[in-house]
């Protein structure tokens, strides 16, 4: 079928997304990582669309999808609901998913609220979401609440062109090509009044999460996915604790471990290393 445009209405907001394969296959849905959109699986979407049904979103506030209301936020646990409606609207009772970093954690959780509903998750580099210790949970609701009062109204950084875009996108994404740097951009870059180019996602989503789980609850969800999951782990990926990752892998009861040669977006850069695992175990 070849890539094509969806919108669905989710929770009063209009959520975008990429869709290929065909619509009898497997329904996947792929969540994108934090402040990337559905164009971070164009690479990898067409070499893993057979038999499958692959429906890419844009995240609430990302891409081409609308924000939240003013009166909003973004609250990590709020995007577990936020997939479970896009997956009703999409009339899928089952289906699996294909998370890259915040991505993966989000399905994380999903996947153990709704374990009769999950057949099968792919983690790209992230394996649950990041934890934190009680006592630092005042201070964190502290911090939170000040940053999304300041970024509630804070307007897009301008560029004079599309090429100074694409290149002050890549200082947070340096494993990426110039190319994939640009699909990124094309999803999310407008072009004002005066001929200026900007990123046009909400800024509420640089703020720090008002509250965190702790590593124990992150165990507790961990350890309710009873699907199979394959976790993609680049060689050179986000950092994280080996003792962290050891942790939480043997939480998980039925797990396959791929290595990979790459970076956070490997998935974009080098989407063949791990195409054909990935594709053959979604379809099971």
């Amino acid at each position: 079928m070849g890539n094509q445009e969806k919108r669905l209405k989710v929770g009063g907001l209009e959520i975008a997304a990429k869709v290929w394969g065909n619509p009898g296959g497997r329904p996947v849905v792929a969540l994108h990582g934090w402040l990337d959109n559905a164009a971070s699986f164009d690479a990898l979407g067409p070499l893993i669309e057979e038999r499958l049904h692959l429906v890419a979103i844009d995240l609430p506030g990302h891409g081409r999808s609308e924000w939240r209301a003013e009166d909003g936020a973004y609250h990590f646990i709020d995007w577990v609901g936020s997939v479970l409606e896009v997956c009703d609207a999409l009339g899928w009772e089952e289906f699996s998913i294909l998370g890259h970093s915040m991505g993966a954690a989000i399905a994380a959780l999903v996947g153990a609220v709704a374990p009769e509903r999950v057949e099968r998750m792919v983690f790209l580099d992230g394996i649950g979401p990041w934890s934190m210790a009680p006592e630092h949970v005042v201070e964190q609701l502290k911090k939170g609440l000040r940053q999304e009062k300041l970024l509630r109204h804070k307007e897009a950084g301008r560029y004079e062109s599309m090429d100074e875009l694409v290149a002050a996108l890549g200082r947070a994404r340096r494993d990426l090509s110039s190319e994939s740097l640009q699909l990124l951009a094309r999803r999310s870059a407008k072009e004002d009044e005066e001929g200026s180019w900007f990123l046009d996602f909400d800024r509420r989503l640089r703020a720090s999460s008002r509250i965190r789980l702790t590593e124990e609850q992150v165990m507790a969800f961990l350890g309710g996915i009873e699907c199979p999951v394959l976790l993609v782990r680049p060689d050179s990926g986000w950092p994280v604790e080996e003792e962290i990752i050891e942790r939480r892998t043997s939480a998980i009861s039925n797990l396959e471990i791929m290595a990979v040669e790459g970076g956070h977006h490997v998935h974009m850069a080098a989407p063949d290393r791990m195409a054909k695992r990935v594709r053959d175990f979604l379809i099971g």
